[in-house]
């Protein structure tokens, strides 16, 4: 794709090996208590005038304080889910047309002053279909840390690997910048609960080009406060992810990217025969939640030691605990995906909290 050399404001991103364009996107559903703070933190690397906001029917203050921060909202009467109110904001102010990269970014997350800087080279070097950053927690106790763990483990392992051999399955919707023409070729239409799992899928399906992950490009978003709101979460994250194992057929071991997500599945499945075979022997559970616990601490001490994130050490004992979690979550929600398909689900939001708290 040849990058277009277009004047969309008074306001352009100027680089200096070349000139490049970016809309950063930003849908919305009831965001009042983050949205300020997560629009203040883009604007300091980006001007107000290329930050389109969509309210998606938000029953709060949303659309209002989006309108004081950004000139360009739109605000939604129904509430059309995330993919649609995506798909509606960019048609809307033609962002496709006006701009060579759009940057998907989530009303609860913070921007590194650095993330563009980071991708714009890679931008205009490799002009990937897709480029993917990296998400990290803030410090917010016991789950955070958790996360922590989690994000460094999947950054740090599985997105290098993934990124070597072009099978990046997830590109985060809150750290993905995608390229306009590809914008084009997707559909928003699918209702699963992860539409960043599913616009990934379609890339990789219908091969509109490379996906590319760019690890110093980093965003950090916000953690569930309580464990109520990261079972609803990791629920909804996991019903997203059968939606799509079903609605793109990963199941068929026919692409690079489905044996890879085949792999993911395994790895699961045999935690999972093997809970099973320790049901029949009762003695064997404290056995095997003594090893996953062991598993888990060392990796997460490694982990968190590995990405800098030593306030977490001290809850690495822990994190066996959430990899039982996880694995029921799996479970249930396999069940609530083959029960609703591809009927559309509500956002399914978690509590939000004052950013500065996080």
């Amino acid at each position: 794709m040849k990058i277009r050399a277009r004047r969309v404001a008074s306001n352009q991103l100027q680089i200096p090996f070349g000139r490049l364009l970016i809309a950063v996107v930003v849908p919305a559903y009831n965001e009042a208590a983050v949205l300020a703070e997560s629009l203040k933190s883009l604007s300091t690397v980006v001007s107000s005038d290329h930050i389109y906001v969509v309210s998606d029917g938000s029953t709060d203050q949303t659309a209002r304080i989006a309108k004081a921060s950004v000139p360009n909202v739109l605000a939604l009467k129904k509430n059309r889910g995330k993919a649609g109110a995506l798909k509606a904001l960019i048609t809307k102010f033609r962002l496709t047309r006006r701009y060579d990269y759009i940057f998907f970014f989530d009303a609860d997350t913070r921007i590194s002053r650095e993330f563009l800087k980071r991708v714009r080279r890679m931008l205009v070097d490799e002009k990937p279909a897709l480029l993917v950053g990296t998400v990290g927690s803030g410090r917010n106790g016991l789950i955070s840390a958790y996360r922590a763990y989690e994000y460094g483990f999947s950054h740090f392992f599985y997105k290098n690997a993934q990124n070597a051999m072009g099978t990046i399955v997830v590109a985060p919707g809150c750290a993905s910048v995608y390229r306009s023409d590809v914008i084009d070729a997707l559909d928003f239409t699918n209702h699963t609960l992860t539409e960043d799992l599913d616009l990934t899928m379609q890339i990789h399906h219908r091969r509109l080009g490379r996906i590319v992950y760019c690890p110093q490009a980093t965003v950090a978003t916000q953690d569930p406060a309580t464990f109520s709101d990261y079972w609803k979460q990791i629920n909804r994250w996991n019903t997203g992810f059968w939606q799509n194992f079903f609605l793109h057929k990963l199941y068929q071991p026919n692409r690079k990217i489905n044996l890879e997500v085949l792999l993911l599945v395994a790895d699961v499945g045999l935690w999972l025969v093997i809970l099973a075979l320790a049901a029949v022997h009762p003695l064997v559970i404290l056995k095997l939640y003594g090893l996953s616990l062991l598993i888990s601490t060392s990796l997460g001490v490694a982990t968190v030691a590995l990405t800098g994130q030593f306030w977490a050490l001290p809850y690495a004992p822990l994190f066996g605990f959430f990899h039982l979690i996880n694995l029921s979550s799996l479970i249930y929600s396999l069940f609530r995906a083959t029960v609703r398909g591809r009927q559309p689900l509500s956002w399914q939001k978690v509590s939000r909290y004052a950013l500065s708290q996080s």
